[in-house]
Parts: structure tokens; C-alpha cells; sequence
């Protein structure tokens, strides 16, 4: 009988198969069977592990998200000052932004665009964004005295900038966005946290 390990390793490679090709064909147009040989595995396995295609859609947006990687480092974060946690908060989500391409692919596909029940399940992932780091916010100088609302518009601000940034660079390379990941993400926090009205660097 396999071990633990190496079942999880089995369902790790059926797991990444699947978003490779998901995002590449399209969820309905892959099979299991291409997934089974994606992943070099049987092609029962899949059902033994998720139950059926759908479930294992499901599987992989529940899990691939950023929250609970932030959820993991918030510990260490919280011990730095506002505009260093934000600033490592943002390094973080920029790198997993451009690791996991392929959910990002998958998630905004227009196929699933219209299934209700994995936008549901984004509209939760993109909600945790904000409640996660909104207590960075809070942090900072006067934040706590803001509306719960307001940090969660900014927190939406910097996700969503990054993203774009990401997409950019990606897109254009550095002629695109020529400041750099780490003076981009600085200059992105000094902004959300003192507005336009400090000078950069003082």
C-alpha cells in the first residue's frame, strides 16, 4: 500500500495537471483521461481523490488562494512596522500572482466567468484579500479610526494594483513599468498611507 506521502504527491500531480490544462483547454473541452495523463496517473485516481471533474474544479479555487498563505505569515507580519507589513504583503501577493498564472487564467476564463458557483467561491477569495490585510491598515496611523469600509476600499486598491502591475510587466516587461517590483510596491504603499501629499522618500 503507497504512504501518505506519496498518495499527496499523486494527488498534487493530478492537482497541477488539471489547472494546466484547464486553464490551456478550457475547463469543459479537458477530460479526465488527458488529466490522468497530464499527471501520470490512473485515470480512477482522480475519482478516487475528488470525485468527478467538477469537484476537482472546485478544489483547486478553494485552495489556490492567497489568503491562507497570508493567513500563515500574518504572525511575523504584525510584529513590523504598517508600511513594512504592507510593503512584504505586497511582495508576497505580486510573487504568488505570478506563480499561479494558470488560476488566474482559469479563474477569469469566460466559461467560468458565468459559473455561478465558482464566482461565488472568487467573490469569497477576493472578500478575504481585504479582511486579511486589513488589519496592516489598522496598524498604520489613524486607520483604526476609519470606517471598516474604507479599509477594505484600500486594501481593494493595492490587491488590485498589484494585479494590474502584474499583468503589465508580464504583458511589457520592464519598458512597461520601468520602477521595479520592490520601488513600485514601496511607492504603492507610501501612497495609500499618506496620500499625495508627501514627498517620496521623506
Amino acid at each position: 500500500m503507497p504512504t501518505t506521502p506519496r498518495r499527496n504527491a499523486k494527488k498534487e500531480r493530478i492537482l497541477n495537471a488539471a489547472l494546466k490544462l484547464f486553464s490551456q483547454q478550457g475547463f469543459h473541452a479537458t477530460t479526465t483521461k488527458e488529466i490522468a495523463a497530464e499527471s501520470g496517473v490512473a485515470e480512477g485516481l482522480i475519482f478516487y481523490h475528488f470525485g468527478d471533474k467538477r469537484k476537482l474544479l472546485l478544489f483547486l479555487v478553494n485552495n489556490f488562494s492567497f489568503v491562507a498563505q497570508l493567513q500563515e505569515d500574518a504572525g511575523e507580519l504584525s510584529k513590523l512596522p504598517a508600511d513594512e507589513a504592507l510593503f512584504q504583503y505586497g511582495v508576497a501577493y505580486l510573487q504568488f500572482l505570478r506563480t499561479n498564472m494558470d488560476y488566474l487564467m482559469l479563474i477569469w476564463s469566460p466559461e467560468l466567468i458565468r459559473d455561478a458557483e465558482v464566482s461565488k467561491e472568487i467573490s469569497r477569495l477576493i472578500g478575504g484579500f481585504g479582511t486579511a490585510g486589513s488589519s496592516m491598515l489598522k496598524q498604520a496611523a489613524g486607520s483604526s479610526r476609519q470606517p471598516e469600509h474604507t479599509v477594505q476600499v484600500a486594501m481593494m486598491m493595492m490587491t488590485s494594483s498589484i494585479l494590474v502591475y502584474g499583468m503589465l510587466h508580464s504583458r511589457f516587461g520592464e519598458e512597461a513599468l520601468p520602477l521595479g517590483d520592490e520601488s513600485y510596491i514601496r511607492e504603492l504603499v507610501r501612497l495609500l498611507l499618506h496620500g499625495m501629499g508627501e514627498e517620496s522618500g521623506s
